[in-house]
């Protein structure tokens, strides 16, 4: 059995997510600084080693908890921002998808608004080597990625005039911070079903998006 074989691919691609996993609640749990390598390996019931096998450094896990992060945004909204229809539809839907995956992968999401906060006031952990330094790059390039989704949908809103605002940047911007606030203060309830989470997402949505309609 080589590295080619798909049943060992697999095997260790699980183990990988498997870490980033346990990683995303232990910076919930714990905080970003406080969220080491020990506390990762009682999250997962086993050693430092296996995480060492598959990264390098806290960072290196950190990093890949919020690119798993973002990528949960991606998946969600892309495809709404491609489909025909007006442009306040459409945010609407991307608004309202924002929320479930926020509600969704809750550990994911808290764990990278730490990381957030931690880089614009001084990070409690910073990229040790050019190669880190590279990856925190484009991390940041990707959550500006993800946001312009949100500035384009919006202009073509003007452009079809279905949205009405005096700036469309801080519009998005306004959009994300109010969308992004749900990590803040969403508490998951025993035996919640996926119908009410719906309803959050819906009407956190209409409160945001409702004020720029024409």
């Amino acid at each position: 059995m080589n590295a080619r074989d798909p049943a060992l691919t697999k095997r260790k691609l699980d183990s990988r997510h498997e870490i980033i996993n346990a990683a995303a609640i232990c910076i919930m749990k714990y905080g970003l600084e406080k969220a080491t390598m020990d506390t990762l390996a009682r999250e997962l019931g086993s050693t430092k080693g296996r995480v060492y096998h598959h990264f390098r450094s806290k960072n290196e896990v950190c990093f890949a908890v919020y690119h798993q992060a973002m990528q949960f945004c991606f998946d969600a909204v892309e495809p709404i921002v491609t489909r025909p229809g007006p442009a306040n539809e459409k945010l609407l839907a991307m608004a309202t998808a924002h929320g479930k995956v926020m509600m969704d992968s809750l550990p994911f999401q808290r764990s990278i608004r730490q990381g957030v906060n931690a880089y614009l006031h001084g990070p409690v952990i910073g990229p040790d080597t050019e190669a880190e330094r590279k990856v925190l790059a484009e991390l940041i390039a990707r959550r500006n990625a993800y946001e312009d989704l949100y500035r384009m949908v919006l202009q073509q809103g003007v452009d079809d005039g279905s949205l009405s605002m005096p700036d469309v940047a801080i519009a998005g911007r306004a959009i994300m911070g109010a969308l992004n606030s749900l990590v803040d203060w969403y508490r998951e309830r025993p035996g919640q079903s996926r119908a009410n989470k719906t309803a959050i997402a819906d009407t956190l949505a209409r409160t945001v998006i409702n004020g720029l309609l024409t």
